[in-house]
């Protein structure tokens, strides 16, 4: 039976900080076909915060590049199957020495 699932996080960026966070290991004998990513980057972030989403060492959303912002939303919809086992890394990376930098984000997708 396939769910729809939505997977959140906050993410908080130390200064200068760059790091991979696991969001979401796809349970055994199950496939996560994702669907969209949204993400909120908060005022005065100014695109100093760099986000992607990696399938194991494969980035898979965005196709190239990286999500940055300063007070939007940003909905991009991607769709790639994630295998049982599998986990959903979430890459980031604050340019900013000196201050913290935040975002919200939401993956949706169906669990199979």
């Amino acid at each position: 039976m396939a769910i729809k699932v939505s997977i959140p996080y906050m993410l908080t960026a130390s200064a200068g900080a760059e790091d991979d966070v696991t969001v979401f290991e796809v349970p055994a004998a199950r496939k996560f076909k994702t669907a969209s990513v949204r993400i909120s980057f908060p005022a005065g972030t100014y695109y100093e915060l760099e986000i992607s989403i990696y399938r194991g060492i494969k980035q898979i959303a965005p196709y190239t590049g990286v999500y940055q912002g300063d007070n939007e939303v940003i909905e991009d919809e991607f769709i790639e199957d994630i295998s049982s086992g599998e986990r959903v890394i979430l890459h980031y990376k604050n340019t900013n020495s000196t201050e913290v930098r935040e975002a919200f984000i939401l993956i949706r997708g169906v669990l199979e």
